[in-house]
Parts: C-alpha cells; sequence; structure tokens
C-alpha cells in the first residue's frame, strides 16, 4: 500500500522452518518494512516508517524507522515470531542521522549515531538481545557503559568483529583519515552488552594502504577496500582490494589493482563471513555497473585481470588551487586526448562522497560521440580521505568553488578544450559548487547541466520541514546565505542552463529552480526539463537522453524552453 519502489529484499529464516523476505519499499515521501513468508505471501509483520534492517538470528531483527523529514532517527527490536516489539534509541538531535549494521559473524550490532562530522557507536551483544524478555523500551542497551566512540569533534568511526577483537575503520583529532585500528580484546557479556573499550584504546595497524573506505572480515581473511596513495605528482591513485592475514591483521595475503577508469569498488550482499567469493559492484563512467563475484583464492592477480579498461584511454593529472594540488581524470577516446575537442566536466564535492561519474550512460555517449569527460576530484568529496572532505566543508566551502574553476582552467591550458566546446554537469548538492562556479567566472563553459539541483541554500537552511534544511549547517556553514548563487550580486550567466527537476523531489524543491531561474539577469537562454513523477533519485536514463540531446545540439538556445509537463504556476512557492 505504498506508493514507491521496492529498494531491497532480505531472506531470514523463522524458526519454524519456513523462510521469510523483508521487503522494504521507498520513495521520497515514505517507507516501509513488509515481512512476508516466502511460500505463501502471508504478511508477517509490518514495520511502519521502517528504513534499514539487519537480521540478528531466524527470528530477531533491528531495524530503523524514519521521521517526518525522511531522517533516520530511532532504531527498534523486533521478534517476529512473537511479534514483540522495543525501542531501543531515539534521537532527539535534528542533525544526526541513525544506523544500525551487524558484524560479519553476527556476534554483536553497532548502532550508529552519526552527524557530518562525528560519530557516536553503541555495541550491543546479539544473544543477549535475543535471549532477553525485554519491554518495550529498551533504551538501557544504548548508554554510557557500551558507548566505543563518542561524537568527538571530526571523529568518524566503522566497526567489525574478529576473534575476539573489534576492528575499527577510524580518524582521530591527529590524523584526519580513516585509518584501520584493532581494539584490545572484548570482555565478556554483561547482563546488557559486551564490555566496550572505547576508541581511543584502538591501536592502528601498522599498514599504510592509502585512503580507506571499507572493511568486511570473512574467515579467510579481511577484505580492505581502499585507493592506493597518490603518486609523485600528485595523480589520484587507483581503486584496490587487499587482503589480510586473519591471524595477521598486518600481513598482506594478496591484493586486486583495478585499471585507472575505476572510480570506487563498493561491497555487494556479503552477508556470510564463511562464504567463498567476494560479491563487489565495479563503478566506472566508461562502462556501465558490473557485479563481480571473485574467489578470494583470486587475490593474488595483477592489476587489469579481472576487468579491462575498456575502449577508452585514461590519463590523471593534477590542477593548482589555491596552493593545493587537486586531482583530475580525463577520459577518451585515444584520439581526443590530445586533440582539442568538446569536454564535460563532471563534479560534486560535497559529504565526503567520491565523484563516481557514473550518469548511467550519459559519459559513455558523450565519448563514442568524440568528446572527452572530465572527473573534477574537488575538495569536500572522499577521493582522498577525510581530511580531504574537511578541507571543503563548511566555511571552507568555497574550496570546492575553486576547485571545480581551476580544474576547467587546467585543462583548457592543456589546449585540451575550450571555453566554447565546455560544458559543466552536476547533481543534487552538487549543483550548488557548480551554478557558484559559473556565475563567478560567466562563460568559463558554454553549457550547464544541472540534475535534481540543490540550489536555494538560505532559503532551504530556513525551512524546518525539508529533510534538507537547518541539520546541514555543518556541510556548508552557520553563514550559508553567502555561498548561494542566488545571494550573488548581479546573478549573471554566459551559458545555455539546462536544469532536470522531479516533480515529487522533497530534497531539491521545484521552487529551488523557480528561485534560481527568476534571480537570473542573462539571456542565454535557461532550459527545465520536468521529471512529473520522478523523485530525487529516479528516472535517470530520461535524464541522461533530454542531458544528451541538449550537450550535442548546435548552437545556443537563446529563448527559455520547457520540457515536460511544466506550469507557470507552480513558480508561487
Amino acid at each position: 500500500g505504498v506508493s514507491g519502489g521496492v529498494s531491497g529484499v532480505l531472506r531470514g529464516v523463522q524458526s519454524t522452518g519456513r523462510e521469510v523476505l523483508a521487503v522494504m519499499v521507498n520513495s521520497d515521501e515514505d517507507s516501509e518494512i513488509c515481512i512476508l513468508q516466502e511460500e505463501s505471501g502471508e504478511l508477517v509483520a509490518r514495520l511502519h516508517s521502517g528504513h534499514q534492517l539487519q537480521w540478528l538470528s531466524e527470528t530477531c531483527l533491528l531495524y530503523t524507522t524514519i521521521n517526518a523529514k525522511m531522517r533516520p532517527d530511532s532504531v527498534f527490536y523486533c521478534d517476529t515470531l512473537s511479534q514483540t516489539r522495543g525501542i531501543l534509541y531515539k534521537s532527539e538531535n535534528r542533525s544526526e542521522v541513525v544506523s544500525v549494521t551487524c558484524t560479519k559473524d553476527r556476534a554483536y550490532s553497532v548502532v550508529n549515531v552519526n552527524t557530518k562530522l562525528t560519530s557516536h557507536l553503541y555495541l550491543l551483544d546479539n544473544q543477549t538481545l535475543i535471549s532477553g524478555n525485554h519491554g518495550d523500551d529498551m533504551t538501557q542497551f544504548c548508554g554510557n557503559h557500551n558507548l566505543v566512540c563518542s561524537q568527538d569533534q571530526g571523529v568518524k568511526c566503522y566497526l567489525e568483529h574478529h576473534q575476539g577483537h573489534l576492528i575499527a575503520i577510524t580518524s582521530t583529532p591527529d590524523h584526519p583519515n580513516l585509518r584501520l585500528h584493532l581494539s584490545p580484546p572484548l570482555g565478556a557479556p554483561t547482563r546488557l552488552v559486551a564490555a566496550a573499550p572505547n576508541v581511543t584504546s584502538f591501536i592502528p595497524l601498522s599498514l599504510e594502504l592509502g585512503v580507506v573506505h571499507e572493511v568486511e572480515v570473512f574467515e579467510r581473511g579481511v577484505v580492505v577496500y581502499h585507493s592506493s596513495l597518490q603518486d609523485l605528482h600528485g595523480n589520484l591513485g587507483n581503486q584496490e582490494l587487499t587482503l589480510l592475514d586473519p591471524l595477521d591483521l598486518n600481513k598482506i595475503m594478496g591484493s586486486i589493482k583495478f585499471p585507472s577508469d575505476v572510480s570506487m569498488v563498493t561491497p555487494n550482499n556479503n552477508s556470510d563471513s564463511g562464504q567463498t567469493h567476494l560479491n563487489i559492484q565495479v563503478h566506472s563512467c566508461t562502462k556501465p555497473l558490473k557485479q563481480l563475484s571473485i574467489p578470494f583464492s583470486k587475490f593474488t592477480v595483477s592489476r587489469g585481470r579481472l576487468i579491462s579498461r575498456g575502449r577508452y584511454e585514461v590519463f590523471k593529472d593534477v590542477a593548482h588551487s589555491g596552493g593545493v594540488e587537486v586531482p583530475i581524470t580525463i577520459i577518451g577516446k585515444e584520439e581526443c586526448l590530445v586533440d582539442c575537442t568538446p569536454c564535460l566536466f563532471l563534479t560534486y564535492g560535497c559529504y565526503g562522497e567520491t565523484l563516481l561519474g557514473t550518469l548511467e550512460t550519459l559519459p559513455r555517449q558523450l565519448l563514442d560521440a568524440g568528446w572527452k569527460v572530465v572527473l573534477c576530484h574537488v575538495r569536500g568529496g572522499g577521493e582522498l580521505g577525510r581530511n580531504w572532505y574537511l578541507q571543503g566543508v563548511g566555511a571552507a566551502k568555497e574550496n570546492s568553488v575553486l576547485d571545480t574553476l581551476n580544474c576547467i582552467k587546467h585543462v583548457q591550458s592543456l589546449n585540451l578544450t575550450t571555453p566554447s566546446l565546455s560544458a559543466l554537469h552536476a547533481s543534487s548538492s552538487g549543483a550548488l559548487v557548480a551554478a557558484r562556479a559559473v556565475c563567478a567566472v560567466p562563460g568559463i563553459v558554454r553549457k550547464l547541466v544541472l540534475r535534481f539541483p540543490f540550489l536555494d541554500l538560505e532559503t532551504a537552511m530556513l525551512d524546518p520541514t525539508l529533510p534538507l534544511s537547518s541539520e546541514e549547517r555543518e556541510e556548508w556553514g552557520c553563514g550559508t546565505s553567502s555561498f548561494s548563487p542566488l545571494d550573488l550580486t548581479n546573478l549573471t550567466l554566459q551559458s545555455s542552463v539546462l536544469l532536470t527537476v522531479a516533480g515529487r523531489d522533497r530534497r531539491a524543491p521545484l521552487w529551488h529552480t523557480a528561485n534560481f531561474i527568476t534571480s537570473l539577469s542573462n539571456d542565454a537562454g535557461v532550459h527545465v526539463h520536468l521529471l512529473d513523477d520522478a523523485d530525487h533519485t529516479g528516472f535517470s536514463e530520461i535524464a541522461d537522453g533530454v542531458e544528451r540531446s541538449f550537450l550535442l545540439e548546435d548552437g545556443d538556445k537563446r529563448q527559455n524552453g520547457f520540457w515536460g509537463l511544466f506550469k507557470f504556476n507552480f513558480f508561487a512557492k
């Protein structure tokens, strides 16, 4: 009965022997988890506002719920057999996002209470949760007695369990990039939880693995997802997987190195610590998303054995921006990398997220048409670790804009493209960075493409009903009005602009686009493509098609235009 798409299915087994499915249904406006008998389809449990789920046993699970602003703020326990439920944690801080994870061996659960800059982690013993006779209020399980990491400024922490120790990917105030740490031995469980050591007592591993993104613990070894260190010229390192000896985490058993066009490698439903294969997703802007299942015995292969680079060349370089070397990745056909050709620049620089460049088919179609695609790995993103993110957040957010401009100028200075052959693309919050850059230097690109753009920053911060509002101050800073392109005087563009907006988008509502358009004082042409039934993440293939046509057309459209079912009365907020 919930409008939206099925975002995930997790299988569990009840003590009766019958398999059940947890079906997660999400949209921008609602969320629900339905527990169904797999054979009969009988509804076992309905978890209203359910957002995320972790099975603890055959019948017991933990799940998070979202509030009216679509933020996960609570953790609940549910026994599907006895139909008992209890609340474990409830956040009262609007800037916090709550999630729950289980260690691979299912021995422990971790309640993660995160803000943009800090972590607050509680360690729960799953056997104590499952065997206890609990009431509706189980909040005593999350207290100072099992607090692993407190909300220290600038510290993030993610936990796994291995042979009586906790493995943490964490930063420290004096070392902001994420590194692997090992805890002292865990104590015996008490009535509520295992004795949880504080992260300050964890010992960093001696291995230097570059920028660590993820860790997974298996019986056959510990897999670390990371990118290698930058080379001597500052170029961005390649993605790697490293397998550590389960008996000695400072010993490397093998590694897999990926080609330079791979922008990120992520886990893909590795739920069993005893599994013989590692399931991953490989993200690249030159090929479709690829899913691989790799035997652990393959962790001695050389670069390029598992996934080839394809028919495009990749060149890595750096642009100088305020005394900082900003990595850029230039992709194109071999003959195009040395010629002056049309060029699509991609930027984001928000939330510590890596710019993947996976816009479904758009980059590949442009590459086939003789374009270059340039990824601008600006500060505020996660490409070079947490310190790179911190250099582009809050009061330092303007660095993301400065880096974007200098990446574009650098490629143009190499005569690989010109302003008249350049286009800039950004999505969601990245649209703030891109629009601010193009407004700061009118004419630096010929075309600007913004997908589901978050543009009216100050108004959004002042509207408490929006998912992206006052709790985003850590990302954008308290003095938000100075960063929004709408607050620039003489807001002028010399670029032709395409804005793709979604009719049901609560994160970047339609009035963001309307306010941006009405603030412009240019005649370059502003075009709006409205996807009436889409939310903030949907209909990407349709958006790709319209954006491709806009980018490949000859000449500038000097008349404002609208695609889709667009009505002017929408401009009234």
